[in-house]
């Protein structure tokens, strides 16, 4: 076999530098033993990165038991630049800076209730530039997240009016002059879910996602699957019987979007806006109404899981749900009614460590991997940021 010259020393390149986002502070004689490549390769490749200014040099490590010189440690340069992540939300958008190492800083979650799109990209684009203002290093890209069908970075279907076929990453792309990624929610917080929980907990997971829609992100073999033309995990649309009348159907967002179920808690509390506190207050008081409502939310989401459990055999189902952030008493109800089900495989059912910004960082490694060139191999972050409750939009 024929291998090119130019394919391999690019691979090669590739593999250093993940040996040091993901094991650094580490030196080039442990980099040369991990990926079996000759210490003359490694050097190279490593003398390039140091002079590019994308790694740094912290210091020195043991000796060996034999003695001499101790080895030169190296980490990845958080001072290289900097990634912004932003989530298209139906009222609001939220926005995140990250390092390269993964570490989250500055959340910001505005408003965009009653704005026209062309206003919001306004709003976003005015944020952007006040973040880049606050640095004194450089921006490296931009990751955007929404609820649609993404699919080679360009938005098919999109449950936001406008979005659909618009080219959200050139519009951006060229404004700020970076690369910019493109994904739906779903996939940012599987890949959030993957490259955050640690190294090899999650070779095989479905992460599902309830907004406006509900969508799985699907990571198998540690790679997110898209499917055909991005349509993976467009689960929302599947019908679902009724649970009293078998013959009838309506969709699983009928039954489970968070959009779906709000709305029937605000017509019953005869309010026109979402009230946190009183959802919290009538579910620890039992208000039968509400109680009601929530149990249909369970047992059609118990469902939904059952059938995603048995289809695919995941190692876990991650939730990122913002009903179940606020309610996860709910949790306990939704295993009991999976549990009632025959079904083969029944994977363990966990809430995410972080809803308010999974999607959020998961965008944001994305366009990570991108920056870095590392597109198809694994890195692993550290999750440094505390849990948040997420906002239930209004």
């Amino acid at each position: 076999m024929i291998i090119n010259k130019h394919i391999m020393r690019t691979t090669n390149e590739k593999q250093v530098l993940q040996q040091i986002v993901n094991a650094g502070p580490i030196s080039r004689s442990q980099i040369s033993r991990n990926l079996s490549l000759n210490k003359v390769t490694v050097s190279d490749i490593y003398s390039e990165l140091l002079h590019e200014g994308l790694i740094r040099e912290v210091g020195h490590g043991v000796s060996t038991r034999n003695g001499g010189r101790k080895p030169v440690m190296a980490l990845l340069n958080v001072d290289y630049g900097y990634v912004i992540s932003i989530n298209l939300l139906r009222q609001r958008f939220t926005m995140l800076a990250c390092r390269l190492d993964g570490k989250s800083e500055d959340y910001t979650s505005v408003s965009t209730r009653n704005v026209d799109l062309t206003s919001v990209l306004d709003m976003i684009e005015e944020h952007i530039r006040q973040m880049m203002g606050d640095r004194d290093t450089r921006l490296l890209g931009l990751s955007f997240g929404l609820d649609g069908v993404i699919y080679e970075n360009q938005i098919l279907n999109a449950g936001l009016n406008g979005l659909k076929d618009f080219d959200l990453a050139k519009y951006f792309g060229d404004k700020f002059n970076v690369p910019v990624v493109l994904e739906n929610l779903a996939n940012e917080a599987a890949i959030f879910e993957r490259d955050f929980s640690g190294e090899g907990v999650y070779e095989n997971l479905i992460s599902v996602t309830i907004r406006d829609q509900v969508s799985a992100g699907i990571i198998t073999n540690g790679h997110l699957y898209r499917g055909h033309r991005g349509e993976a995990g467009v689960i929302g649309k599947c019908p679902l019987a009724d649970r009293y009348q078998e013959q009838n159907h309506e969709t699983v967002n009928h039954y489970v979007s968070e959009t779906s179920v709000l709305k029937r808690i605000m017509a019953y509390q005869k309010l026109d806006r979402v009230d946190v506190n009183r959802i919290r207050r009538d579910y620890l008081g039992h208000q039968p109404e509400l109680l009601a409502i929530l149990d249909e939310f369970s047992y059609y989401l118990a469902k939904v899981l059952a059938n995603i459990s048995s289809s695919f055999a995941p190692d876990a189902i991650l939730l990122n749900v913002p009903i179940l952030e606020l309610l996860p008493e709910l949790m306990d109800d939704v295993r009991g009614y999976v549990d009632k089900l025959a079904i083969p495989r029944k994977a363990p059912l966990l809430l995410t460590k972080n809803a308010k910004e999974a999607s959020l960082m998961g965008g944001a490694s994305a366009i990570i991997h991108r920056v870095l060139a590392l597109d198809d191999l694994q890195l692993t972050f550290r999750n440094e940021r505390p849990v948040v409750l997420e906002q239930i939009e209004s």
